[in-house]
């Protein structure tokens, strides 16, 4: 089904990353790894998916001024795609950001709610505008809060919405799928089990019962 973008926040063997492969549509890199090995070697790690066409995701939630955001990108070009917080603007931070994106053939996901207790979606408004000036290739929402992810794909029928939230933070395998998003983020279900494979397995099937209790419904 591959509905699964696997969240790398620890290194693993890269013989058992790449026995996941067949399960996973895409990896999402943040600072965790990047800061344990350093650029070079995940780009050694993730080889095989980068090699394959899987999306790699670099998730540093980039939340700066327009010049700041380009340089961390262009240091980061292996990645297919970014995500950048929505609440900075438009203006000198995300349309620049966008544009220069958009010339590297690359995609920009925007961060529309978290996943933790302390994010106020009070400023969803707000930040619904900035997404639909910006047209992002995809949206960020959280598994963890189904009814403001319900909402935001109403508000973006076409787009792409990936959700983290799943697993360690408390999110149900298979929800978000049901409430909207295209991809559920998992991470520490995966690495942290002593058997990835085997749990990547559960989870798939567990999504896909999900799926089809609530396929042709509107939760």
């Amino acid at each position: 089904m591959n509905k699964i973008i696997f969240a790398i926040d620890e290194v693993l063997d890269k013989s058992i990353l790449d026995n996941l492969f067949e399960y996973i549509y895409g990896i999402k890199i943040g600072y965790p790894l990047l800061l344990k090995i350093g650029v070079n070697e995940t780009i050694n790690l993730v080889h095989n998916f980068i090699k394959n066409d899987k999306e790699i995701i670099m998730d540093l939630k980039l939340a700066d001024i327009d010049n700041t955001m380009k340089s961390i990108v262009s240091q980061l070009e292996f990645a297919d795609s970014y995500i950048a917080h929505s609440f900075i603007g438009i203006e000198g931070a995300l349309d620049e950001l966008k544009k220069y994106i958009d010339e590297k053939n690359k995609k920009l996901y925007l961060l529309a709610s978290m996943s933790h207790k302390g994010w106020n979606d009070n400023f969803y408004p707000y930040i619904k505008n900035v997404i639909s000036k910006i047209d992002p290739y995809g949206i960020v929402a959280p598994a963890t809060k189904l009814q403001i992810l319900k909402t935001i794909r109403k508000d973006f029928p076409k787009k792409i919405i990936i959700s983290p939230g799943i697993g360690a933070q408390g999110g149900e395998f298979g929800d978000a799928l049901c409430y909207g998003a295209d991809y559920e983020i998992i991470g520490r279900s995966i690495y942290t089990s002593k058997d990835p494979i085997g749990k990547i397995k559960e989870i798939v099937k567990l999504q896909e019962e999900k799926i089809n209790v609530c396929k042709g419904s509107n939760p």
